[in-house]
């Protein structure tokens, strides 16, 4: 009897201690206000809340930087690579082994390749050449810098005094003009094989088209632009376009190449499915370099001139109508030109004044011109 009251004891207290336990809990659906808060206050404290959160999103917002461009600029005269990061405009000046002339970024690899050559002299190069003894190298080559690294990473020998070079979107293959000796080098990077392939008189710029299938290359004294098949590496027709056919470039849509004819003071407008001219567009005196915006918008040419008498413009060209729609006047000598990937910004080396221009494509005005080195030629972007 004793045993069974201490246990109907010990129930009976458990079941007071479970009791005050639950009668001790708020009901969950009921929020608990401290003592003394009002409706206004809850409504208040909601509003500073919302606006707290809403003011870390813009902070948000505001963290997020504007779209970061590597340019790099081959500067001839003092044999040097600057990098620039527009718009922060820090810049990092790499001295190279020899006289770079032209350079293209690869975007798939992100290494920047450049020609390395002898010193030549103005009759060697054409009108618009330039004569300097003091740097030279032993051998011609084409040389690559890795971007993150600033080191050069891979160099092949090619032919007499290189002038440019193009890269195909995959990186694997690499095309340079030989402008001394009348050939183009290929070089397939996947097999370490290297072909050489006569073209015109004095090759000078070249770029691989859209497609992927062949390099376009400007002659300068043969006054025509080769066409090469990358895939079988030989040259399958030559265009006549004009005197002084000193670079080529495309539309990005692969149905217009461009070559900028320096003496003639045009633009050669060639229809790729037929491989012929169908116009010359007049623009500055002494036009060199061109390039296509990524919309399919405009054809930009660089308006350089001679070092006696150097030009200072660009004519933007509708690829609409081929016209002239503006000419924007920039530095002393402007030479090479390449446009961003996102249609924004032209950047345009100024070669008689060791400047780069940036132009806004949207107001199609000059916005900041850039100190860079001696005279800064090609020009890319990553």
């Amino acid at each position: 009897m004793k045993v069974k009251k201490y246990l109907i004891f010990l129930s009976s207290l458990v079941l007071i201690f479970v009791l005050a336990a639950c009668g001790g809990e708020e009901p969950v659906s009921e929020a608990s206000e401290p003592e003394g808060t009002t409706e206004e206050q809850v409504t208040e404290e909601a509003t500073i809340e919302e606006a707290t959160v809403e003011e870390e999103a813009t902070e948000e917002v505001i963290e997020i930087s504007e779209e970061e461009y590597i340019v790099v600029v081959a500067n001839e005269e003092d044999a040097t690579m600057s990098v620039i990061y527009y718009p922060e405009n820090r810049q990092e000046v790499i001295q190279l082994d020899g006289k770079a002339h032209n350079l293209e970024v690869n975007k798939e690899t992100n290494l920047v390749w450049l020609t390395i050559s002898h010193p030549h002299s103005e009759e060697e190069h054409g009108s618009y050449g330039h004569d300097d003894d003091e740097i030279s190298v032993n051998e011609p080559s084409v040389v690559a810098y890795d971007l993150d690294t600033l080191e050069k990473v891979e160099a092949y020998e090619v032919g007499d005094h290189p002038a440019h070079v193009s890269i195909t979107e995959d990186g694997n293959v690499v095309v340079v003009s030989n402008s001394g000796d009348n050939t183009v080098t290929i070089i397939d990077r996947t097999t370490e094989e290297m072909t050489t392939i006569e073209v015109g008189t004095y090759p000078h710029g070249l770029r691989i088209s859209p497609d992927q299938n062949y390099a376009y290359i400007a002659n300068m004294r043969s006054a025509d632009m080769s066409i090469v098949d990358l895939s079988t590496k030989e040259e399958v027709n030559r265009i006549p376009v004009g005197e002084g056919a000193v670079q080529t470039g495309f539309s990005h849509d692969g149905k217009h190449a461009f070559v900028g004819l320096h003496v003639d003071n045009q633009l050669a407008i060639i229809d790729t499915a037929t491989q012929e001219v169908m116009e010359k567009v007049d623009v500055g005196v002494g036009p060199v370099q061109m390039y296509a915006s990524y919309d399919n918008k405009y054809v930009i040419v660089a308006n350089q001139g001679s070092e006696e008498a150097p030009s200072d413009s660009i004519s933007i060209i509708s690829l609409d109508t081929f016209e002239v729609v503006k000419e924007v006047t920039l530095g002393l000598g402007a030479h090479g030109i390449v446009i961003s990937g996102d249609s924004r910004y032209a950047f345009v080396t100024n070669m008689f004044e060791e400047t780069i221009s940036v132009v806004d494509l949207e107001t199609l005005e000059e916005v900041e011109r850039i100190d860079v080195g001696l005279y800064p030629n090609g020009i890319s972007i990553n």
